[in-house]
């Protein structure tokens, strides 16, 4: 792997533990301040709904289901040492 690759993704996944950490992490002493933080309001604002406008749904046929007949080869091997009683004393 490119020397320039591995220092690149080593960066990425630590900009991203640390970020991860400082957001759990953080705290406001009284509740006026975390209505101005950054992190507070990303993390509280819901994600917009999805909606649809087309709510018909569409059938086609993807493909047909062929059954093919399984022919299983049966192998028996018999050996001297695979069933043995115990030892004789």
């Amino acid at each position: 792997m490119r020397l320039w690759l591995r220092w690149s993704a080593c960066l990425c996944l630590s900009l991203i533990c640390w970020t991860a950490a400082a957001e759990s992490t953080h705290h406001h002493p009284d509740l006026t301040e975390s209505g101005s933080c950054v992190l507070c309001v990303v993390a509280h604002t819901a994600s917009p709904a999805p909606n649809s406008t087309d709510s018909t749904p569409a059938f086609t046929t993807v493909g047909l289901w062929h059954e093919k007949t399984v022919v299983a080869n049966v192998r028996l091997y018999f050996s001297d040492l695979t069933n043995r009683g115990p030892p004789a004393l």
